[in-house]
């Protein structure tokens, strides 16, 4: 243990929904006695649920981004730094220059966009899962004026899963604001089947709100490739869908650093406790995207789990309240 003077080292890893949840409540309750570090290589916060938002022209990039070094006045220590390596066993996060000791780790990395695994994506298709990406699809749909615009999802997790089904509808507003709608032919795929059940089920309810606003929808499509030239995705089996203009979530993996490192054994991410949010590392743990857990990729559970992972430090670390277990609130 990193004892200076009986002040423990808390490091959070990522400026994300998560990372600033579990820093700002750490550095309340403990920033005082304790040392609480934020790391992330960006100098801002960047809210990633308006990206939506920014393609139809409702926000603008300033509207969604906070400084990170906002937190240092809840008693934490931002670094802006890149992150190149995890070290549980000497209990160290390596950066370019020197190496951050830590007594309690959280790792909020998220999941990065991997537009390279999908062969044509980079020149085929529009997304809004990152800020730049998003303001290039806003110039994009601003100048698109008739023809078939289809909406569709990768293999693998990706951030926020409802969010194709905002996109759509947004979309279908955005058209009919611009009194083009009936010009527009809207069409979604999915590598889901489609769903059945009760009316109130989350996936019922979607697909009812696509056909809704006459989005033409494609269950069971596996994407393989995107060529360019035709503006054809090509799925499984030989099926394929033409377009006019793509906008397809990217696929996303977690971060490389990860890996690396051996924290994440897979595509879904670290593995983790379900109750606590702890990885098979002592005093490691992994909340966010970043956690391979039986929930959504989305900010609203990376909030939770914060919160859960800081109360959980907060009484080890100072013996006093109780130690609690997740309960997700989530679709």
């Amino acid at each position: 243990m990193h004892y200076h003077n009986g002040r423990k080292q808390i490091v959070v890893l990522g400026g994300g929904s998560g990372g600033v949840v579990a820093a700002t409540k750490l550095g309340r309750a403990l920033g005082a006695d304790h040392d609480v570090t934020l790391i992330d290589r960006r100098a801002d916060h960047v809210f990633m649920p308006a990206f939506l938002f920014l393609m139809v022209g409702q926000r603008r990039p300033e509207d969604i981004t906070r400084k990170l070094k906002r937190l240092e006045k809840r008693n934490i220590r931002v670094l802006q730094a890149e992150i190149l390596g995890i070290d549980p066993g000497r209990q160290q996060v390596i950066l370019e220059s020197t190496a951050i000791p830590y007594d309690y780790l959280i790792v909020s990395l998220g999941l990065e966009i991997r537009p390279d695994l999908l062969p044509g994506f980079a020149e085929g298709a529009n997304h809004p899962w990152e800020m730049d990406a998003a303001l290039r699809l806003k110039s994009t749909l601003d100048s698109f004026r008739e023809g078939r615009v289809l909406v569709g999802i990768p293999l693998g997790p990706y951030r926020c899963p409802p969010a194709p089904y905002e996109a759509q509808w947004m979309l279908d507003s955005y058209f009919k604001e611009r009194n083009i709608r009936d010009l527009v032919d809207l069409q979604y795929f999915t590598r889901e089947p489609e769903p059945a059940g009760e009316e109130h089920m989350p996936s019922v309810w979607m697909d009812a709100q696509s056909k809704k606003r006459d989005v033409t929808i494609h269950y069971d499509f596996t994407v393989q490739s995107i060529d360019a030239e035709k503006k054809r995705v090509k799925g499984l089996y030989g099926y394929e869908l033409s377009y006019d203009l793509l906008f397809m979530v990217p696929p996303h993996r977690p971060a490389g650093v990860l890996y690396d490192c051996d924290l994440a054994e897979r595509e879904t991410g670290i593995q983790v406790d379900y109750d606590t949010l702890e990885t098979k590392w002592e005093n490691v743990y992994a909340i966010g995207d970043n956690a391979d857990m039986p929930a959504s990729k989305a900010g609203g559970v990376a909030h939770q789990e914060a919160d859960v992972v800081a109360d959980n430090l907060v009484a080890e670390i100072t013996g006093e309240g109780e130690l609690s277990t997740l309960h997700l609130h989530t679709i």
